[in-house]
């Protein structure tokens, strides 16, 4: 089996565009939450968000005709794509069967003025005309589909990269990206690629996602947006919706060295569980220790050996509560960041964007600090680091979950 190498990071999200903009803004401990003005004009209960600010497409895409038939989604995913294969120093000499993209996605939500004509035909003083349907339906943009099947993020990224090898798309929630990541390295080890994109995009702040959430389990700290995400702390009041996108470039340990590239880390193992609680959405923590222990015997070390692990942190009282006893059974007090605290929910590009988090700060030698850890919680019974520390060792494991019970953890060494 192949020996997978991360040789590229692109990262766009809350904290900036790229990876010295966002390893910055960690390192001066600026959150990337804050009250945007669209939501609170809407009476929204939690008008707080991450959102990637003065991020400007036409910079990014090319060629700019594909904006068209691109949702906010696929815009980030494909920015994180270049900068990732930027990052990595390919060029056009690599195989195009040999080259593949695996990315993790939400389903796409339509923004409301895209559907804003459609609505105005089918309605008849503000109510609902089923008999109007056919007409209003000719009032979509043609392409509207195009647009939002969460196929096209990695779609767009494999055409413009001439990709011609494995293509897949992970729509698992706050789990996908892991998982995507997981299903490109195993690509590579089985010798059915070179070179992979894997990684997620996803945005939890248009208005359609946001009403059916209705504002349960969101935070309501709108006195200090910075402080709404509050992971594992006593005073934590619910999590904070966000958007962002993260890719990674994977290579066979053959590949990179043959040309000369610069290994970010490799991947040690991995272990993706689940536990039965799709109906009662309270997951015991089953899963998360059964996924903790997988990746720990696949990579043959042991919780001694570990730097830190990267949580899920959510920012909610249970979630975190579970959570934390999960991670405290298994490993004891190794040391905990959880980067939600930054930039709030990235939703299906969670697992990679918080990966990337640590894999910066590894290259600095240090384990990320946690944000707004002030006021430990005994129900949460694990080691928080909330200020930068040195990195005791080089392995990390990072882990997403569930509530409908999923969970998936990824174990990787950045030794330098």
């Amino acid at each position: 089996m192949q020996e997978v190498v991360f040789t590229g990071l692109g990262i766009v999200c809350p904290l900036g565009i790229g990876r010295e903009a966002v390893w910055s803004a960690v390192a001066d401990r600026r959150s990337g939450v804050r009250r945007i003005d669209r939501l609170a004009e809407t009476n929204l209960p939690s008008p707080l968000g991450g959102e990637v600010l003065d991020f400007e497409p036409k910079q990014h895409v090319k060629p700019r005709k594909s904006l068209k038939v691109m949702s906010r989604e696929t815009q980030l995913g494909f920015t994180a794509a270049k900068l990732a294969w930027e990052d990595a120093a390919l060029d056009d000499a690599i195989d195009p069967e040999r080259l593949g993209v695996v990315v993790g996605a939400n389903n796409l939500r339509s923004r409301i003025d895209d559907l804003a004509d459609l609505y105005r035909t089918i309605s008849d003083g503000g109510q609902f005309d089923m008999a109007r349907w056919g007409t209003g339906m000719r009032e979509m943009y043609p392409l509207w589909m195009l647009k939002y099947l969460p196929n096209m993020i990695c779609c767009h990224i494999g055409i413009a990269l001439d990709a011609r090898g494995p293509i897949n798309t992970i729509l698992h929630g706050e789990v996908s990206a892991l998982m995507a990541i997981i299903e490109a390295a195993d690509v590579i080890a089985r010798g059915q690629a070179d070179v992979m994109l894997a990684g997620g995009a996803s945005s939890m702040l248009e208005m359609i996602d946001l009403s059916w959430r209705g504002g349960i389990d969101m935070s309501r700290n709108l006195a200090n947006p910075a402080k709404a995400c509050r992971p594992f702390d006593a005073a934590r009041d619910g999590a904070v919706a966000s958007e962002g996108a993260t890719m990674f470039v994977l290579e066979s340990r053959e590949h990179a060295d043959k040309r000369g590239a610069v290994e970010q880390a490799r991947v040690l193992g991995y272990g993706r569980r689940n536990e039965p609680c799709a109906i009662s959405q309270k997951p015991t923590g089953q899963a998360v220790r059964q996924a903790i222990e997988a990746a720990l015997a696949m990579g043959g070390i042991s919780a001694n050996e570990l730097g830190h692990v990267n949580a899920h942190g959510v920012g909610t009282l249970e979630d975190d509560a579970m959570e934390a006893r999960a991670i405290e059974q298994v490993l004891g007090d190794v040391p905990v960041t959880a980067p939600k605290s930054f930039f709030g929910n990235l939703g299906a590009a969670s697992g990679a964007a918080e990966l990337a988090i640590s894999l910066l700060g590894m290259k600095q030698g240090v384990t990320p600090p946690t944000l707004n850890y002030e006021h430990p919680d005994p129900a949460c019974p694990v080691n928080v680091v909330s200020t930068s520390q040195p990195a005791r060792s080089p392995n990390i494991l990072a882990l997403n979950h569930r509530r409908t019970g999923q969970a998936v953890s990824l174990l990787v060494s950045a030794e330098r």
